[in-house]
C-alpha cells in the first residue's frame, strides 16, 4: 500500500508530515464536494477528521496517536492565539452589560443545570459535576462568529451578543484554570485548600504581571527593529514567536499552554503594531480553525460513538437545548430582538475549543471514568459540527419562533404592527433587499421622486437607524414567505436585490410571481454564469458587475487618451 511505503519504507517521510499530507488531500476532497453542494465548509473538516480516523488509515501511520494529539495541540494553541488578538480590552468595556448580564447569566444556567443532571444521573460526585458542567457550558467563539459570517450576520444585535457572551465565557475559562487544581485538591483541611487556591491565583497574577510587562516594554522594541527591517517574513515569525513565547511562560508557571496563547494575543493586540500583527495573522486564522476542527474529528472513535449512541443523542440533545434555552433567557435579560437571540442562542449551542482544553486539564488533575471523557468530547466535536447546519434551520423558522410566548421582545410586537399597518397602506411601493452602498443609493433616488419604499436587511443596526429616520425597513430574510408578506409583495411595483448574491433571488422568483405576476424584479449577478442562471429563471433586468465594471473603466480611461468616438463603443458593443 502506497501509504505504508511512505510510512515505513527505506525513505519513509516523518509520521506528522504523513498525517499532514493525507489531512491536507482529505480535506480538499471533501471541501469540494460540499461546496459543489453550497455546504458549510466547516462541517466538512470535522467530517474530513471522523473519516480519517476510523477509515484505518491512520493505523499505517506510526505512532499515529501521538501524531494525532500533536496536530490539536498545534491547532488549539494557533487558535488561541488569533482569538486573543481579535480580543480587545476596550471591545470588553464597551460590552461589559452584555458580558456580564448575557455570559453570567448562560454559565449559571449551564453549570448548574449540568451539573445537577451529571450528579443525580450519572452519580458523579458534585465537584467533578460543577466543573464539567461548567466546560460544558463554554461555547465556540470561533465556530460561532464564523456562523455569523457565513450566513452575514455580523453587526447584528445576535452577533454582538454571542460576542459578549464569549468574553464572558473565556474569562470564565481562565479562572478555571486558576482554580481547578484547588477544587481537586486532596488536602485534608480547609485552610491547606485555602492556601492552595491563593497559590494558584499568585502563579496566575505573576503570569499576568510578567505578561503584561513583556507586552508593555519589551515587545514593542523587538516590533519596532523586526519592523525597520522591512522584512514580512521576519515579522510573521516574530508573531508566532511571541505565542510560543509566552505561552511556555504559561506552562512553566503550572498554567495551560493554550491559555498563555491566548494571553499571547490578547496582550499583543493592545499595542501599536496591533493592525499589522492582525493583518499576517487573520490570513491563517482560517488555516488553524480548519486544523482545529479536523483534529476534533479525529478524537471521535465511530466504534465507542456507536457504543453508546443513545446515550450520545441524549446528551447532546439535552445539552443543545440547556444552551438554548440559558442563551434564549439571557437575551430576554438584555431585551435583544426575537429573531437575533434566536440566532445567538443557535450559534452558542455548541461546546468549545475551550472545552477541549480543559478536559484533558481536568484528567490530569483528578480523572474521571474514560466513558464520560470520551463522551464529551464526541458531544463537543458533533455540536460544533452541527452549528452551521442548525443556524441555517434558525434562519429559517425564526420567523415562526418568535411568534410563540416568550419568544417575542415589546420591541418585536410593537414594531411589527406598526409596520404591517404602515405597509398595508402602500401601493406601487418598492422593496428594496439589502442596505448596502447600491440599496442606499436606489433608495435615496426613489425617495427624491416621492416613491414609497420598504427595506429589508439582515443588519439591526442599519434597520435601527432607518427607523429612527422615520423610513419603513425591518429585518428580516427575503427568501421566507412571511418576509415578502409583511413587505407588501402583492401590491409592490418592483422588488430589487440589491447585493451581489444571485442565490435570494433565484430561491424567491417562483413564489415572487405567483403572487404578483406584474412585479419588475432587478438583481446583481457578479459572474456571466450567474447572468445566465437569473435570465434562465425569468429574471430580465439584472446587472453584470463584471460589465459595469468594465464599461466604467472605458469610460474613464477614454479621455486619458483624447479619444472621442462617434462610433458605438466597446462598452455599448458588450
Amino acid at each position: 500500500m502506497l501509504i505504508d511505503i511512505l510510512a515505513t519504507g527505506p525513505h519513509s517521510a516523518p509520521p506528522f508530515f504523513t498525517l499532514l499530507t493525507i489531512v491536507f488531500m482529505g480535506i480538499i476532497a471533501i471541501a469540494l464536494i460540499l461546496s459543489h453542494f453550497r455546504q458549510s465548509l466547516m462541517a466538512g473538516y470535522f467530517i474530513c477528521g471522523v473519516i480519517l480516523a476510523n477509515c484505518g488509515v491512520l493505523e499505517h501511520i506510526p505512532h499515529a496517536q501521538a501524531s494525532i494529539k500533536a496536530l490539536s495541540e498545534v491547532g488549539i494553541i494557533l487558535l488561541m492565539f488569533t482569538l486573543g488578538l481579535e480580543f480587545s480590552i476596550d471591545e470588553l468595556k464597551h460590552m461589559r452589560k452584555t458580558a456580564i448580564i448575557g455570559g453570567g447569566t448562560q454559565m449559571l444556567i449551564c453549570t448548574i443545570s449540568f451539573a445537577l443532571g451529571l450528579h443525580y444521573v450519572a452519580h458523579v460526585d458534585l465537584s467533578h459535576s460543577l466543573v464539567i458542567g461548567a466546560i460544558v457550558g463554554l461555547s465556540s467563539t470561533a465556530v460561532a462568529l464564523k456562523s455569523f459570517q457565513e450566513f452575514g450576520l455580523n453587526g447584528t444585535s445576535g452577533a454582538n451578543m454571542a460576542v459578549g457572551i464569549a468574553i464572558f465565557q473565556d474569562i470564565a475559562a481562565i479562572m478555571l484554570v486558576a482554580i481547578m487544581p484547588q477544587i481537586f485538591s486532596e488536602s485534608s483541611s480547609s485552610s491547606d485548600t485555602l492556601c492552595n487556591i491563593s497559590l494558584a491565583i499568585l502563579r496566575g497574577i505573576i503570569f499576568l504581571s510578567l505578561a503584561w510587562v513583556i507586552g508593555r516594554y519589551i515587545l514593542p522594541r523587538i516590533m519596532m527593529a523586526v519592523a525597520r527591517t522591512k522584512s514580512r517574513e521576519l515579522f510573521t515569525l516574530m508573531v508566532f514567536a511571541i505565542c510560543s513565547g509566552i505561552a511556555m511562560l504559561a506552562s512553566l508557571l503550572g498554567l495551560s499552554i493554550e491559555l498563555g496563547a491566548f494571553t499571547a494575543g490578547l496582550f499583543v493586540s493592545g499595542s501599536y503594531y496591533s493592525h499589522r500583527v492582525l493583518s499576517e495573522v487573520l490570513p491563517f486564522k482560517d488555516f488553524f480553525l480548519t486544523i482545529f476542527f479536523v483534529s476534533a474529528g479525529l478524537l471521535i472513535d465511530i466504534d465507542n460513538l456507536w457504543t453508546h449512541l443513545n446515550q450520545v443523542i441524549i446528551i447532546t440533545l439535552s445539552v443543545l437545548s440547556i444552551k438554548f434555552i440559558a442563551c434564549l433567557i439571557a437575551a430576554r435579560f438584555l431585551k435583544i430582538p426575537g429573531r437575533m437571540g434566536i440566532m445567538a442562542s443557535t450559534a452558542l449551542t455548541n461546546v468549545g475549543e475551550f472545552s477541549l482544553v480543559l478536559i484533558p486539564f481536568m484528567q490530569e488533575i483528578s480523572p474521571v471514568h474514560s466513558i464520560i471523557i470520551n463522551n464529551l468530547y464526541a458531544i463537543a466535536a458533533v455540536s460544533m459540527g452541527l452549528t452551521p447546519l442548525l443556524m441555517k434551520v434558525a434562519i429559517k423558522f425564526a420567523p415562526l419562533l418568535i411568534k410563540l410566548p416568550g419568544l417575542r421582545t415589546k420591541r418585536d410586537k410593537a414594531s411589527t404592527e406598526t409596520l404591517a399597518k404602515q405597509i398595508s397602506e402602500l401601493k406601487d411601493h418598492a422593496i428594496i433587499c439589502g442596505y448596502g452602498p447600491v440599496g442606499k443609493r436606489l433608495h435615496t433616488s426613489l425617495s427624491s421622486y416621492g416613491v414609497p419604499c420598504v427595506i429589508i436587511d439582515l443588519n439591526a443596526d442599519t434597520i435601527k437607524s432607518l427607523l429612527n429616520k422615520g423610513h419603513i425597513a425591518f429585518l428580516g430574510d427575503i427568501q421566507h414567505q412571511i418576509t415578502m408578506e409583511l413587505a407588501g409583495l402583492a401590491q409592490a411595483k418592483i422588488i430589487a436585490f440589491t447585493f451581489p448574491d444571485p442565490a435570494p433571488a433565484l430561491a424567491s422568483v417562483n413564489h415572487i410571481r405567483s403572487v404578483n405576476p406584474h412585479i419588475t424584479i432587478i438583481s446583481r449577478a457578479k459572474f456571466s454564469s450567474e447572468l445566465e442562471s437569473m435570465h434562465r429563471a425569468g429574471i430580465k433586468h439584472v446587472i453584470h458587475d463584471e460589465t459595469e465594471t468594465g464599461n466604467a473603466a472605458i469610460r474613464m480611461a477614454k479621455p486619458c487618451f483624447d479619444i472621442l468616438e462617434t462610433a458605438p463603443s466597446a462598452e455599448n458593443e458588450s
